[in-house]
């Protein structure tokens, strides 16, 4: 089974195998072919599974399985007993440059197969900064322009075109006098993000 998850801060091939118990003869051949074209495309995978293989027990099967490893430059996690009866069957498999695993863990599995547990640590995306306005604290002599260009009606038969007129230029005096005493001002408040460490909402 084959899993890509992607977003803005990650990107991952995962790959779950499951091999039956027995030795058939074709599965490294397989298992190689499967290699050089995650490597090949992928660059972070993660291949998971039971591998039905005595990882913990030096033999030829071990040692074939090692090599073929070794010569894609990935790395084996599992170094722990993850059945019942022991031996080292379901494993986790990356890059060998791969940084953002963390060590596997084991606990009590549903069947007699352990649960390995990794995570993964994840760049968190840059936060949005808040943007904040203000103007500075209106002064005396500010109120005191205000005050004086601040239209009075003299009479109630104003028509109505000179009076819009009145009062769109008292509008931009307004503003201008606003602008040059108490300027809209702005300020970026960046929230704070997750560290790399955080197992808040940066792990898998």
């Amino acid at each position: 089974m084959c899993l890509n998850i992607s977003n803005s801060c990650f990107s991952g091939h995962f790959i779950c195998i499951y091999r039956p118990p027995g030795h058939p003869a074709n599965f490294f051949e397989q298992f190689q072919d499967l290699l050089e074209n995650v490597v090949t495309i992928h660059s972070d995978f993660y291949i998971v599974g039971d591998f039905n293989l005595h990882l913990d027990t030096p033999s030829a099967t071990t040692t074939t399985f090692n090599d073929i490893l070794a010569s894609f430059d990935t790395t084996q996690h599992v170094n722990f007993p993850t059945h019942i009866h022991g031996h080292w069957l379901d494993i986790i498999i990356t890059r060998s440059s791969c940084k953002n695993i963390q060590t596997p863990t084991v606990v009590d599995g549903l069947s007699d197969h352990n649960t390995v547990i990794a995570n993964l640590k994840v760049r968190t995306a840059p936060a949005c900064p808040n943007i904040m306005c203000f103007t500075e604290p209106f002064t005396v002599s500010t109120l005191q322009h205000l005050w004086l260009i601040s239209p009075r009606p003299t009479s109630s038969h104003i028509p109505e075109n000179i009076y819009q007129n009145c009062t769109n230029s008292t509008i931009k005096k307004i503003k201008t006098l606003l602008d040059k005493h108490a300027p809209l001002k702005q300020i970026c408040v960046a929230k704070t993000a997750s560290s790399p460490d955080d197992p808040g909402n940066n792990q898998i």
